[in-house]
């Protein structure tokens, strides 16, 4: 399926308008340190798809952002007064943003102090700073949080007036401050926040510099059974798809139970027929998966979203990692 022109178009203004300013190159006292070096990212072997069953596998409140455009500006103000390990923000008012699609890094035991550091990081920038947010849910979630994306100007910069301040979740990914986080409300932005993320994973900055970040190859088994329970992304080529009602197959290997697969559950019948058929051709082809590892029946991540796979679009196989490289706390 071909991509919307707008779509496309937006995507090339954001990348333009380097996200990762706030953390790199124009963020003055930053400009010296390669974990947040400012980079062009691009990575044109990224093929999303599933577009065709993004309204069948959305849930409530779902469907209205899987056909909405990203945003590039928000509507509510307020000032950053604190930021959490998370990556949360609380504001002076109270009210806690969790910023969409960011995936915070968790210690490691050869980094103990990352997730600390990225707050740090991101403290500098946006403490104190007012800040303007789109908010993707009328309500809180369960952690009593307001999902949304956030935009805030460069400290240091001129910010013209008729441009809007770049958006904080890119510049996160961008630097290598976090992951990307599939969900319902970060699908419109998935494009650039996968952009964002896969730049630095390329450049290896920040949490990718760290080997347990690396991303695992599906034939990779000393590696999954040391980050099991863990939230990983695994990169192979699918060598076989079955309907197993109520779940579909993805098989990365010929020994089920043995061999890394994925289970992907959708929410009812409608959103299986639509999901078996964009997954019908990817038989023989490289992608990449995150979630949750569970090796209780065979390395697996089960999945409900669609956004929780990517088509890499390479023809070689991921590389075994070195093993030796434990689970974080």
């Amino acid at each position: 399926m071909r991509a919307d022109p707008d779509s496309r178009q937006r995507l090339t203004e954001r990348t333009e308008r380097t996200p990762a300013a706030g953390l790199g190159r124009g963020f003055g006292c930053w400009s010296a340190d390669p974990y947040f070096r400012s980079h062009t990212f691009t990575d044109k072997r990224l093929v999303f798809f599933f577009l065709a069953a993004l309204l069948a596998f959305a849930g409530p409140g779902g469907v209205q952002a899987a056909a909405g455009l990203c945003p590039d500006q928000g509507a509510a103000h307020g000032r950053v007064a604190s930021i959490n390990e998370r990556l949360e923000l609380t504001l002076e008012d109270g009210i806690q943003l969790k910023i969409a699609g960011i995936d915070a890094p968790r210690p490691t035991p050869g980094d103990p102090e990352l997730d600390v550091r990225a707050r740090d990081r991101l403290a500098q920038w946006l403490i104190g700073q007012e800040i303007v947010f789109h908010l993707l849910d009328p309500g809180f979630d369960r952690w009593g949080r307001r999902i949304a994306f956030v935009f805030a100007p460069v400290a240091g910069q001129a910010q013209a007036p008729e441009k809007p301040p770049p958006p904080v979740g890119e510049a996160i990914l961008d630097a290598g401050l976090a992951r990307y986080e599939p969900s319902a409300t970060a699908r419109p932005c998935r494009a650039s926040l996968i952009a964002a993320e896969a730049g630095a994973r390329t450049a290896r900055l920040g949490l990718w510099a760290d080997p347990y970040y690396a991303v695992i190859a599906a034939t990779d088994r000393p590696s999954f059974a040391e980050k099991t329970g863990t939230a990983v992304l695994v990169e192979g080529r699918i060598t076989g798809i079955a309907n197993r009602r109520p779940r579909i197959m993805l098989y990365f290997g010929p020994r089920q139970g043995w061999d890394f697969s994925v289970a992907i559950f959708p929410r009812n019948g409608k959103a299986f027929e639509a999901a078996y058929a964009a997954v019908a051709d990817l038989n023989g082809r490289m992608v990449r998966v995150r979630g949750l590892l569970d090796t209780r029946f065979g390395p697996q991540i089960e999945i409900s979203n669609p956004d929780e796979i990517e088509v890499t679009g390479q023809e070689q196989d991921a590389q075994v990692a070195p093993p030796g490289i434990p689970a974080p706390r």
